[in-house]
């Protein structure tokens, strides 16, 4: 939710309430609150997935099923989360079990950027993109939406975060 700001002043500060609700007769989850900038109501809404998608043993995290493709963020959003991810674990200050922890959520993240790549495509279609900041950011670096740049980087973040 902190990647899609109030539209009106920007600002990310909400303190967000959470319910589940029957959208029809699809359960969701909820977001809203007012924002911290200029006190506009916001909400989110999530479908809940049929089946939940428990984290493989290995995995810090998993999004979505198997083989689907994302309907919540595009390719792009999910390499500028990954890239969040992975630069906060970086970071000289992160304890080092925090740092392994957001390197594995950003494999995560990977993941689910890999998932828009079409068996033997070298790089991720143009519909992958539907997002303002995810068509920009693959516009300023259209490489990094390449199959070898998501699973070499992929595998360096694997490294990082070590088995739990």
């Amino acid at each position: 939710m902190d990647l899609h700001g109030c539209p009106r002043c920007g600002s990310v500060d909400v303190t967000w309430s959470a319910a589940l609700v029957d959208r029809s007769g699809v359960m969701a989850r909820r977001y809203s609150g007012p924002c911290g900038g200029c006190g506009e109501e916001r909400e989110f809404v999530f479908a809940l997935p049929e089946r939940p998608t428990p984290p493989r043993p290995d995995a810090w995290a998993t999004f979505g099923a198997a083989g689907e493709t994302s309907q919540l963020f595009d390719a792009g959003e999910w390499v500028a989360v990954a890239d969040m991810l992975s630069l906060a674990a970086g970071l000289t200050d992160t304890p080092e079990a925090e740092a392994r922890q957001h390197a594995g959520i950003a494999v995560a993240c990977l993941d689910e950027a890999l998932k828009f790549l079409p068996e033997g495509a070298v790089e991720a279609p143009e519909q992958a993109f539907w997002s303002d900041q995810g068509r920009a950011f693959r516009a300023r670096s259209p490489e990094r939406f390449r199959r070898a740049d998501l699973i070499e980087r992929r595998a360096a973040l694997a490294g990082r975060a070590g088995s739990r």
